[in-house]
């Protein structure tokens, strides 16, 4: 991915979440390796819980014909993406990076610009692979107007959340936000690096990284859990879209292609915007990850409601995925409320590889992180 991830400057949401200042006064441990995938393009290396279900379902739109295709394009859209975010809760390991920048307007003289970066790395604990949790997020105010670039300091922030093998949580706080050098905020290859600190829940207890307890869930299992899971900020549905809802999906297209010598499949879809908007588990969702209120997806400038982007190996397994949203509502900035919206874009890529999820330099991190803490 290191050719790749740099290219795109996506878009996100400036997020208002009352934020304290990044610093904890903790042990400096060094600057973010700002991990880049190696091996976004190879082939899955581990087993797709949802393979049966997804090959059945790209099979079922192959065959479809004439006018009954649409419709069942539609249909095999929300399930493919369904069971892509899904097959997370069940394989053995994952990475993921996401790029994102976005804008908010607030009125006038309020507005703001922010470049976020996430890194995640799962890998469930097996009967021989113990389970780990390394994911950190930056965020960096590139420009503000008015009463966000009166409060930016709380709007940037680095946190990383480590838990390794022992069931132990490691935070760590970051200072100093700033663009690996070469790439700015207008460039088309942003990448955020930071100072790390330790920061508070150094070594407490904290539930093990395991894989879904259970059965897996079957496509209306899948449903009643995003359901269930909308108002939390534990949504395993990627987006902040029931995308099983009904009439959720206005038109979606999907087309074959291939990569490292196995089937990929692009889904394009657009989203009624309305029909988002009056599902209460998608507003849900939309309200509690950018700190709002009242809030509801609006039509771009053509007329389009929101567009998800993504692609899935031949076994189910996502390969990356793009949102672009536009929304309004009353967002929340420390203890005021404002009339606002925000523009926002979000691309994330995937790898599987040994290479991509091992774990031996960020464990040493980690050690060296508690030598210097005591």
């Amino acid at each position: 991915m290191k050719s790749k991830i740099l290219k795109v400057c996506a878009l996100l949401t400036l997020p208002f979440a009352a934020m304290a200042a990044s610093a904890c006064g903790g042990t400096n441990i060094g600057e973010n390796k700002s991990y880049y995938l190696e091996d976004d393009g190879l082939y899955p290396a581990v087993t797709a819980a949802y393979e049966d279900e997804s090959r059945a379902a790209i099979s079922r739109w192959e065959s479809a014909r004439g006018a009954e295709k649409e419709e069942v394009a539609k249909e095999v859209a929300a399930e493919l993406f369904a069971y892509a975010c899904y097959n997370e809760e069940y394989i053995d390991k994952y990475v993921y990076f996401s790029s994102q920048t976005g804008s908010t307007n607030l009125g006038e003289d309020d507005s703001g610009d922010v470049t976020t970066q996430n890194y995640k790395l799962i890998i469930h604990e097996g009967e021989n692979t113990p389970g780990y949790k390394y994911h950190y997020t930056l965020k960096k105010v590139n420009e503000a107007t008015g009463t966000i670039n009166t409060f930016r300091s709380f709007f940037e922030s680095a946190r990383l959340r480590f838990v390794e093998d022992t069931n132990k949580l490691y935070r760590f706080e970051g200072e100093n936000i700033r663009y690996v050098e070469g790439h700015g905020a207008d460039s088309e290859q942003p990448m955020l690096t930071c100072d790390w600190e330790t920061g508070s829940n150094w070594g407490t207890d904290d539930p093990h990284i395991v894989k879904r307890e259970g059965e897996k869930l079957d496509l209306a299992g899948i449903e009643d859990d995003i359901i269930a899971l909308s108002e939390d900020g534990e949504a395993v549905i990627h987006g902040n879209i029931n995308i099983l809802a009904d009439g959720i999906i206005k038109n979606a297209t999907i087309t074959r292609g291939e990569f490292d010598g196995h089937a990929v499949y692009e889904v394009v879809m657009e989203i009624d915007a309305a029909v988002a908007s009056a599902d209460e588990a998608s507003a849900a969702m939309l309200a509690n990850a950018n700190s709002a209120e009242e809030c509801g997806w609006v039509n771009d400038a053509e007329g389009k409601g929101p567009a998800i982007t993504f692609q899935v190996w031949e076994n189910g397994l996502m390969k990356y995925y793009n949102i672009k949203e536009q929304w309004e509502g009353k967002i929340k900035v420390l203890l005021f409320s404002f009339s606002g919206g925000a523009v926002s874009e979000q691309s994330v890529w995937y790898s599987y590889s040994n290479r991509d999820t091992d774990m031996t330099e960020k464990l040493a991190m980690l050690e060296d992180a508690k030598e210097q803490h005591g």
